[in-house]
Formats: structure tokens, sequence, C-alpha cells
């Protein structure tokens, strides 16, 4: 492609992004297609329902043909303790044009054990740190515009979360910000932190001799928006190879694929829009994850990250 090409498709790219949003639904919370390996980000119950020390990382960036697209880091710890208790930090940084948001928080579960079902309670406490600057945009007037200020703002909030696991199954559901809170005190920005309600549930359905089906479904629901929800099925072998797909509502696509050695497991998930208006912007995606079990037998670190083998 030669630069005319470059400099007569680049306007029309962004000019389609510019409108886009006026025709549909955005965003909040960061999507996930590994949301299984990435459950105590949205769920504190999550911290310490697994065997050891898990640290996780997750690095996902959309629309890559652009640099200022959104960028999702992801960073998340659990550890079992004493007296049925889990400990866990979350942290989420988002980068999306002019904004920034750091989501920090800590997480605390408690289990309950009974017959057959166990069951964990959580808590998430922290806050979100956001930031915008508009100065550097152009407009159409040559001297600046006095409403084009840098702001920043620490949101503080807490979250709740429950977990159940009977054998090969798992149900979820969490809120993991309750309180509703304005990102600045300036009447002419209306941008909220809006409370996110997540029901999720999953299993592991042995197929043949080391192979299994792992099918799992993600519900979102915001006031004022559609409910999302994305279908996920993978295929494992001797539950080190996963391969899979997921579809979402709101119109993605993604191929998964995983792979576990000893103590380390490595992702990686393609994913594009399959709707026809935004096929046609090359609005991919690219995430990868890895995931560290330290402390937990080898046979325990290679099960499902949410259902363990139980002795």
């Amino acid at each position: 492609m030669d630069l005319f090409d470059k400099m007569t498709i680049r306007p029309i790219v962004y000019l389609a992004l510019l409108f886009l949003p006026l025709l549909s639904f955005g965003q909040q919370e960061s999507y996930y297609s590994f949301y299984r390996n990435t459950m105590n980000i949205i769920n504190p119950a999550f911290a310490g329902a697994e065997e050891g020390t898990v640290f996780s990382f997750t690095s996902r960036r959309q629309w890559s043909f652009d640099e200022e697209a959104p960028n999702t880091l992801a960073f998340s710890y659990s550890s079992v303790r004493a007296n049925k208790v889990g400990l866990g930090i979350s942290l989420v940084a988002d980068r999306v044009f002019i904004e920034q948001q750091t989501n920090a928080t800590i997480d605390f579960s408690y289990q309950l054990n009974m017959e057959t079902t166990q069951v964990y309670l959580g808590l998430k406490a922290g806050g979100n740190f956001y930031k915008a600057d508009p100065t550097g945009l152009l407009g159409f007037a040559a001297s600046p515009d006095p409403i084009q200020q840098a702001f920043s703002k620490f949101n503080p909030n807490i979250g709740v979360g429950a977990l159940l696991k009977r054998e090969n199954l798992w149900l979820s559901f969490s809120l993991p910000r309750i309180f509703k809170s304005n990102r600045t005190k300036d009447l002419a920005i209306t941008a909220k932190d809006r409370v996110h309600t997540y029901l999720g549930g999953g299993a592991t359905l042995p197929l043949g001799t080391n192979l299994d089906l792992k099918p799992s479904i993600l519900l979102r629901k915001v006031k004022g928006l559609p409910l999302s929800t994305d279908l996920t099925g993978f295929i494992s072998w001797q539950q080190k190879f996963d391969a899979g797909m997921s579809y979402r509502s709101s119109g993605a696509f993604s191929i998964l694929s995983s792979v576990r050695m000893g103590n380390f497991d490595l992702g990686y998930a393609y994913e594009t829009p399959i709707l026809s208006g935004l096929a046609q912007l090359n609005l991919k995606t690219h995430e990868v994850f890895l995931r560290i079990h330290l402390g937990a037998k080898a046979t325990e670190a290679a099960t499902d990250p949410v259902i363990e083998e139980e002795e």
C-alpha cells in the first residue's frame, strides 16, 4: 500500500470510529476472551479458590492497527491462607485514546465447606484512578478551547462476590463495584462508573481418555445497556493443551488456545468483530495471558483454573 492509500484510508477509519459510538453501546469495564483465567478480577470470591499461590498476567490490545486503540494490562494474585481464608490483589490498567484508568483492589474470601459443595464468599476493596488529557485534541478554532483541560480523580469502591464449586461444576455471581460514582465534578462531562453485575458458570465434561469438554458462560449486565453474553467452549487434551472458540453477543468471535507446561499456563486469543459494519474496519484484537502456579502439586496445577481435583 503506497503513501496516498494510507492518507486516504486512515481519515475514513477515524471518521467511522468517531460516529459509530453514536449508534452503539460502549464498554466501561474490560472484556477478556480468557475470562475463566481472570475471574478474581471481577469476583473476589476466587481469591484462594485454587491450591497454592497463583499469579496471572493478561495483555489485551484491541484494534491492533492503531497505536491509540484500547489497550488493557491486567494482573492478579491469589493465595490460600490458614483458617479457610483467601487473599488476592487485582490490578487493571486501561488506556483508550486520551483516557487512562487504573483499578486497584485487595480481595478477601472465606470458604464454607459442605458435604459435596464448596462455597466461597468474597469482598473486594480499592478504587479507580482515572485521568484524561484532551489538551492535545485539535479543534476548529485556532485558539485553545478552555474546556479542554486535563483532569484526574480517584474513586474508592467496594465489591462482593460468591463462588460455588461442586465436582466438575462452578457458578459465580459478583458485583465488583457497588457504588456508582462520577469520574469528574465538571458538569460538561457525564462519564460515570456504573454498577456491573456478573453471572457465570462452567463445567468440565469427560469425553474419553485424556479428552475433556470445557463449556462456560459469562453474563454481564449494566443498567441502561443490553445484556452481554460470552459463550466459550474448549477441548482439552490431557489437561495440557486446550483449544476452543468464543462468541460474544455484542458481535465478536474469538479463537483461543493455551498450553500448560509444569506450573506455567500460556494462552493466546484472536478476536474479530462479526458485525458487517465493523468487520471491514480491521478491528482485530489480540490477547495473551500467563499464569504461574506456586506451592501447588503438579496434578492440582494442571487442572482447570476454576475447577480443581478433589483428593
